[in-house]
């Protein structure tokens, strides 16, 4: 999950996602990032939604370098993920023009189940600037614009479907 200023508008209901995600699901591993990414499951384990999305927030906020980010998820899980897990990307994929790092997301592409991506930002905006959605777009077998509760419910909705 990018918590980067970038999403700031969109952090706190990603990351309540994320933690409704790890509460649901059997062995989910959640990581928030921004020029650093780490490992923010136990933190999810250990508080209250409030207090672990502003330990997040304290501990990963800053600017974005996706590249970097996506190298510490190499170093911490790549070795873990495999044709039973789906990687799910919470983010805007905006990388104040670092190097992006394909060849992790491709490494995970190959390894994962799925990968999916969830854009809080508008579609029209991908692309622009220094979004590098479209290019990470290659690695991912689902995205989606994903920014309030109704996309959210159609893209679990639509994901379901393709999973029976």
């Amino acid at each position: 999950c990018d918590v980067s200023g970038s999403v700031a508008a969109y952090a706190k209901f990603l990351l309540l996602f994320l933690y409704s995600l790890q509460d649901v699901l059997p062995r989910v591993r959640s990581f928030a990032f921004s020029s650093q990414l780490g490992e923010v499951s136990e933190l999810f384990d250990e508080h209250s939604v409030e207090k672990a999305i502003e330990l997040v927030n304290w501990t990963y906020g800053g600017a974005t370098d996706y590249g970097n980010s996506l190298r510490d998820f190499a170093e911490l899980a790549l070795d873990d993920i495999n044709s039973n897990t789906t990687v799910i990307i919470l983010g805007d994929a905006r990388n104040n023009n670092g190097d992006p790092r394909l060849d992790i997301m491709r490494s995970v592409y190959q390894r994962a189940r799925q990968v999916i991506w969830l854009n809080p930002e508008s579609r029209k905006a991908w692309g622009t600037g220094d979004s590098e959605m479209f290019r990470y777009l290659s690695a991912c077998h689902f995205s989606a614009e994903c920014n309030n509760l109704k996309q959210l419910e159609r893209i679990v909705e639509q994901l379901l479907k393709n999973t029976r």
